[in-house]
């Protein structure tokens, strides 16, 4: 697996510059398809755990049919429930806890802080270049969102000031899992097992979460219509979890980071195509911010 220090000395290349692309064209279907789920009353903790179990018995089963090996050591097993609650278990349980007290749109410019803490925790712990021009991408991705989320964003309350605080955490959680997925990643192991094993990780983690918040792991009624966002997600993160760990190894986590203000647009245009919703102007103006962002990320040099 390469170093983020070798990857830093040149810009990224165009193979993986269109995977990083492709990655937030496919993550950004969980947008809608989260949409879909709500409306067949499919429970927010139970979607994640049914979603991550899903994918990751599929991605175990394509290992198997490809002659692939899905080993356990008491290691992976802790490194799978690391990767798996920072990604999906413990975040997923927090923000649906907040949701209640705090506007969505302030939630949204919440989780848009992960590229940053993702540069801050590699940056401490020596394994990234702290980088001004990485850092004013980071910036013009926050402004993009913010360009979305800030016109119905509503002042927090004081009733809502520790659910706020209580929300910081998902983005440091991602952040963290961003810098995990290479440094607690096996030798010698593929990223399709590591998505497996991480989306295994995480159906466990949100279970726990599940059973601890008392909600239900399905819906009341299960009809085609309640299995379609059921298929749509199950495939959706099998596919992301095997780019993440692919794209995370190719060029560190924090060019990765730049990721989630482009999955944020994504997700905005697959509602427009599913939905037929109609973009307000400032909708290009934070695309082409986002796009700006993501140019100063990958096409870093060295000082």
């Amino acid at each position: 697996m390469r170093d983020d220090r070798v990857v830093a000395r040149k810009g990224l290349p165009p193979t993986d510059a269109a995977l990083l692309l492709l990655a937030a064209a496919i993550y950004g279907g969980i947008f809608p398809v989260n949409r879909l789920a709500a409306e067949t009353q499919w429970p927010p903790v139970g979607f994640a755990f049914a979603q991550s179990l899903a994918a990751g018995v599929t991605l175990v089963l394509a290992a198997a049919v490809t002659g692939g090996r899905f080993a356990l050591t008491a290691g992976q097993v802790r490194t799978y429930l690391i990767l798996g609650g920072l990604v999906v278990g413990l975040p997923i349980g927090i923000l649906v806890s907040a949701a209640p007290h705090v506007d969505a749109s302030v939630l949204t410019l919440v989780l848009c802080l992960s590229p940053i803490f993702t540069l801050c925790i590699g940056a401490l712990a020596g394994l990234d270049r702290f980088d001004w021009r990485t850092l004013a991408g980071m910036l013009l991705g926050v402004a993009g969102v913010a360009v979305l989320a800030l016109p119905d964003a509503g002042v927090v309350g004081s009733d809502g000031v520790v659910w706020f605080l209580v929300a910081l955490l998902a983005p440091v959680m991602f952040a963290a899992a961003n810098n995990c997925a290479k440094w607690l990643r096996p030798e010698g192991a593929s990223s399709a097992v590591m998505a497996a094993g991480t989306l295994l990780g995480a159906a466990v983690v949100a279970g726990v979460v599940m059973l601890a918040l008392g909600g239900a792991a399905l819906p009341s009624e299960w009809t085609g219509r309640t299995a379609t966002p059921l298929v749509l997600a199950t495939a959706i993160n099998a596919i992301f979890f095997v780019l993440f760990f692919e794209l995370v190894a190719r060029m560190g986590p924090t060019r990765f980071s730049i990721f989630n203000y482009l999955a944020v647009a994504a997700g905005i245009l697959w509602s427009l195509a599913v939905f037929d919703e109609r973009p307000a102007a400032s909708f290009w103006l934070a695309l082409v911010l986002m796009l700006a962002a993501m140019y100063l990320v990958l096409s870093r040099k060295p000082d």
